[in-house]
Parts: C-alpha cells; sequence; structure tokens
C-alpha cells in the first residue's frame, strides 16, 4: 500500500474570494502541506495546472470567468490529470449539485462555510483515494 506523506503533496485553491483561499490555505498548512498555490479564477487556474504537477485542486464552483463545474470537466477530460485529486468547496449545498459534480469526476465536495473539522475530514479521504489511485498505477 503506498502511503503518502502529507508535506510533500503540492495543492492549488481555486476561488475568487481570497478570504476563503486564505481560509483553506491555513487549514492545509495546519494539516501539513506546505507546497500550496492559490488562483482567483479559472484562467489562472489553467496557467497554474499547465506550470505545475498538482496532487489536489480545491475549486469553488462560482468563479468570474469560467465555472469551477466547467474546469472539472476539463480536467477530467484530459489524461495526464487523472492522478490529480480535484475537490469541489462551494456554497452550492443543493444535492443536485453534489450529484452533477461527483459524476463529473470531483473526488469529494465541500459546502461553504467550510468548518475545520469537515476539511481535514474530506482531506484525509482525498489523500486515500489519491493513495489508492497510485497503487492501481503501480500495479500497471
Amino acid at each position: 500500500m503506498i502511503e503518502l506523506d502529507i508535506k510533500t503533496l503540492k495543492v492549488l485553491v481555486v476561488d475568487d474570494h481570497m478570504l476563503i483561499c486564505r481560509l483553506l490555505e491555513t487549514f492545509l498548512q495546519e494539516e501539513g502541506i506546505k507546497d500550496i498555490d492559490l488562483a482567483a479564477d479559472a484562467a489562472a487556474a489553467e496557467e497554474n495546472l499547465a506550470l505545475h504537477a498538482y496532487d489536489i485542486v480545491f475549486l469553488d464552483w462560482n468563479l468570474p470567468d469560467k465555472s469551477g463545474y466547467r474546469l472539472l470537466q476539463d480536467i477530467r477530460a484530459r489524461k495526464k490529470y487523472d492522478g490529480m485529486a480535484a475537490v469541489m468547496v462551494t456554497a452550492e449545498s443543493e444535492e443536485r449539485f453534489v450529484i452533477q459534480a461527483l459524476k463529473a469526476g470531483a473526488t469529494a465536495y465541500i459546502t461553504k462555510p467550510v468548518s475545520k473539522d469537515a476539511f481535514s475530514k474530506n482531506l484525509h479521504k482525498t489523500i486515500s483515494w489519491l493513495e489508492r489511485v497510485r497503487e492501481r498505477v503501480e500495479e500497471g
């Protein structure tokens, strides 16, 4: 079983509200993650994704230029991102949004306002998902 070192994970947080970006960054740092990039819109996120290999991307649904849901679809359409976890962090709490995102390939779904406890639980579930995916890749 592959066990990832949380300290080595590279994470991208995409949200147009800097307060939310900073809150998630703080939560991630408290978990031991240090390599964190922030993006305020889908265009900045796409630039970051082109330049860096992320382990996890956290996406807000409502971004100013293109929805986080659409960005999720774009990510899942590209094979190079198969091993990357994509977590929606959004105020969209209706069940239809959750189902839509999970069907599109979201690894987890966290509703705002985000509590430290809910974030931590979902982060650890996401890391377990990454470990399983990477183990399957190694097995061929």
